[in-house]
């Protein structure tokens, strides 16, 4: 049974080319924090976390996350703090990302993850070294028919 989830930020629940929320965010937010617990770990590869912070302030999401973790290049030491503190077990977490290759260490440690296969990296595919996620979609809102 999950318990927690896990979102990416950029393209996940954030659409980085129009630079807003994604139509359905807000929704799927509402009904997630109703259920989970839920976290934002994500990279912020420009170095620009302040302004990631900024956004989710200025959409007023911030309430519904008991963590939110960017770095500029280490995302599995982000997820491993957060799994950790969170303090249950992988297998009670999904995690959601826009990029295949970013699930590779939830899927490893037992996590179930759910790859948005839309956007900029669209044309990834699993492979022996990302593993294989749970589940594939193609839109934030159809993460809500798995859950």
């Amino acid at each position: 049974m999950i318990k927690a989830i896990i979102f990416d930020w950029g393209r996940t629940i954030y659409d980085k080319e129009n630079e807003r929320l994604f139509p359905e965010t807000q929704s799927v937010l509402k009904y997630c924090f109703k259920k989970y617990n839920l976290s934002i770990v994500s990279l912020a590869t420009d170095d620009d976390i302040e302004g990631r912070f900024a956004k989710i302030d200025k959409y007023d999401i911030r309430k519904y996350f008991k963590f939110i973790l960017f770095h500029v290049n280490d995302k599995e030491s982000l997820l491993r703090n957060t799994i950790g503190n969170l303090n249950i077990k992988p297998e009670e977490i999904m995690v959601i990302d826009d990029r295949i290759k970013r699930l590779s260490f939830p899927i490893k440690i037992g996590c179930q993850t759910i790859w948005i296969k839309k956007g900029k990296f669209f044309n990834e595919e699993p492979d022996s070294e990302s593993g294989k996620p749970d589940y594939i979609v193609k839109s934030l809102e159809e993460v809500l028919k798995i859950l």
